[in-house]
């Protein structure tokens, strides 16, 4: 007779909008019949406004996080849950939340595990927080079953607070939108096109970008740029756009806003090289990178979080230092883009290693591993 599947209740965001954290709890959700080991019951936290809400001590941060609380213990008064997963935050506000849906489910008997979507969490602790936060931190972290980090580079932000035998490696993983189809490892677009996709956001290098392209054009001729993605900051979105008027690129210059399903599918065939020079200080591994790989796109990024550990320099794409300069972007894009016998291997290797490491099923199967480790 098989056992009955344990219950596990999942405490996060599902877009809109459009994040790393929330596309992850999303997919696993819409995965969930795949392990009939686990019985998930889903909590959705998402704030229905922008992404620029995220982590701030606003009033209606206050009201939405009291209500998921309220929401939590109705749920696990309702019914027994064996686990409650929580990805943890990296700003005192959120984490000071998380830190009380970690004691409401200790209170009603339900083992916690944690998972840290980014990487800047133990700079965050030691640097940027006040003695009575790193109390209350440390106390949560204890009460954690198991804390999942997204590379093995990243175990060290726990060290010292979580034992060594209760971190464990979750690298993230992306649905194959593209299967057997064709994708750039063997379809060139006409004109070399670079792609960026994620938050249009400062710190994730779309201005950086955007400047490339002056240097890039006179030595890419028809070049174009394609961007995929929302706003984070009105400021830099006047900057962007301004530049562009400024510079003329508005004829090579093409923003698509947000892609998802067979949008993200076209967008991602449409390119020849992907390129997300993030300097993002809570830089993980970007889903959109994998989403990338996934579809034999060559990847130019940065050293940034657990990025160089994703895309091998020199194979997967090129790796620059976080903090790069627009012509040094150029530079490397030019380089890449005017050797086509080299743009095809690095294709390749791209599809191969996500073949190889980030599928989605293999890192489902890497989270269940943890919580069913957690439940014994």
């Amino acid at each position: 007779m098989n056992a009955a599947p344990k219950r596990v209740l999942i405490i996060g965001p599902t877009p809109p909008p459009f994040h790393g954290v929330a596309t992850f709890i999303r997919d696993l959700i819409q995965n969930a019949d795949r392990f009939p080991e686990l019985e998930f019951d889903a909590l959705d936290t998402s704030d229905r406004r922008d992404a620029s809400n995220l982590g701030r001590w606003e009033s209606g941060n206050i009201c939405l996080g009291f209500s998921n609380l309220a929401e939590m213990a109705s749920r696990l008064s309702r019914k027994r849950h064996d686990l409650v997963y929580v990805p943890i935050s990296q700003n005192i506000p959120a984490f000071l939340r998380d830190a009380l849906f970690i004691l409401q489910a200790r209170l009603f008997g339900a083992r916690v595990v944690l998972h840290l979507h980014g990487g800047h969490f133990r700079e965050f602790y030691d640097n940027e927080t006040p003695g009575w936060f790193r109390l209350i931190a440390r106390w949560a972290l204890n009460r954690a079953a198991a804390v999942a980090v997204l590379s093995s580079e990243f175990r060290p932000l726990f060290e010292g607070l979580v034992p060594n035998e209760r971190i464990h490696v979750v690298e993230n993983g992306v649905p194959d939108l593209f299967g057997v189809l064709a994708h750039p490892a063997t379809s060139t677009p006409s004109l070399p096109t670079v792609l960026y996709m994620s938050t249009l956001a400062r710190t994730k290098g779309i201005l950086d970008l955007i400047r490339a392209m002056i240097p890039l054009r006179k030595s890419v001729p028809g070049v174009r740029l394609r961007i995929a993605g929302n706003w984070s900051e009105e400021k830099t979105r006047y900057e962007a756009l301004a530049f562009i008027a400024e510079n003329t690129l508005s004829d090579c210059i093409e923003f698509v806003a947000n892609v998802d399903g067979d949008a993200k599918r076209d967008f991602l065939l449409s390119g020849s090289v992907f390129c997300l020079p993030s300097r993002y200080p809570y830089e993980g591994q970007p889903l959109s990178l994998l989403e990338a790989m996934s579809a034999g796109l060559p990847v130019l990024s940065t050293r940034q979080g657990a990025i160089g550990s994703m895309v091998v320099d020199g194979e997967v794409g090129r790796l620059l230092e976080p903090g790069c300069t627009s012509e040094e972007i150029a530079a490397a894009l030019a380089a890449m883009l005017s050797d086509a016998s080299v743009l095809r291997a690095q294709a390749a290797a791209a599809r191969h290693r996500y073949c190889e490491k980030y599928t989605l099923d293999q890192c489902h199967r890497r989270l269940v591993d943890v919580l069913m480790t957690s439940l014994q």
